[in-house]
């Protein structure tokens, strides 16, 4: 495709071309389908990075991005980054954590030993800025409060396409108004405020940062290359950007990386009940791994 040498106007016009080509190569890298409504959002990330790298024309930017270099697939990650809105916050859908500490560790205790006589191991795939990865840091570590004398292992592997937000997730400093939504109680356990008092900042304790593993990994990826099976998943509000038969391989994709009587924990939004998957629901946004 030839672009002519031209820059984006006051209201980011983007010529529909153009965004059949990226929208359609974004879908086959990512899987990540945006129909004609994101036209806007993608010419707002198409205009960071080119702000970014000090470009002007959109014949530059497209020959960064299929220039056949090796680095146009970390263009694609950094485009897809700019689009993004990564929106969360600790404790949301407070239910999910409950049911989690009540329900799914007491039952994985029971029929696996996890936690007790080998290692739990849960995955926040699509960790994004973090904040689910320390709820479930924070929720592991009240846990383990009731079984005194032992030493609970568990183990939160934490993973997003975006290298800049996981920068952001590992270094785990929050300003004070996104953490919120902590009890009282926790925060004051696991958060740090801010020596320099002109600064409204809370960083996560060491502890609670040891106890997650951040990785960069793409779900389109052909293997994830985890070596332990989850005991858990929370992959909240991500399925929602796949069309239906990515939605489908990609639960099933999780489902293979998951031990027997696993849980799936997904977005309020995201029902999985349509999929041809081997997870039963047990209540809104909440799925288990058949046990044999």
């Amino acid at each position: 495709m030839a672009l002519h040498d031209t820059s984006f106007g006051m209201n980011g016009s983007l010529d529909e071309a153009l965004f059949q080509l990226l929208s359609t190569e974004i879908q086959t890298r990512f899987g990540i389908l945006l129909p004609i409504t994101k036209k806007n959002l993608l010419a707002t990330g198409l205009q960071r990075r080119m702000n970014s790298l000090g470009l002007v024309n959109l014949a530059d930017y497209h020959k960064i991005l299929f220039g056949g270099e090796d680095n146009d697939e970390r263009e694609f990650v950094l485009l897809l980054d700019a689009m993004t809105s990564y929106t969360t916050k600790f404790f949301r859908h407070s239910r999910l954590f409950e049911f989690l500490a009540q329900t799914a560790l007491p039952e994985l205790i029971k029929i696996h030993g996890a936690g007790i006589s080998r290692v739990l191991n849960i995955w926040s795939a699509g960790c994004a800025t973090g904040e689910d990865s320390y709820t479930l840091a924070m929720v592991l570590c009240e846990f383990a409060q009731h079984y005194p004398g032992i030493q609970f292992k568990s183990q939160i592997l934490a993973t997003d396409v975006s290298p800049r937000i996981l920068e952001f997730a590992k270094n785990a400093v929050y300003e004070m108004e996104k953490v919120q939504s902590i009890p009282d109680v926790l925060k004051k356990k696991y958060l740090l405020k801010s020596k320099d008092r002109r600064k409204s900042l809370a960083k996560v304790i060491p502890e609670l940062r040891a106890m997650v593993n951040f990785r960069q990994l793409d779900f389109m990826d052909p293997a994830f290359g985890l070596r332990e099976g989850m005991d858990v998943i929370f992959c909240r509000n991500i399925l929602s950007y796949f069309d239906r038969d990515t939605q489908e391989r990609l639960v099933n994709k999780l489902c293979g990386h998951m031990v027997s009587g696993g849980y799936l924990f997904a977005g309020p939004s995201e029902s999985l009940q349509s999929l041809a998957t081997p997870l039963t629901p047990l209540l809104p946004s909440i799925y288990r791994l058949s046990h044999g």
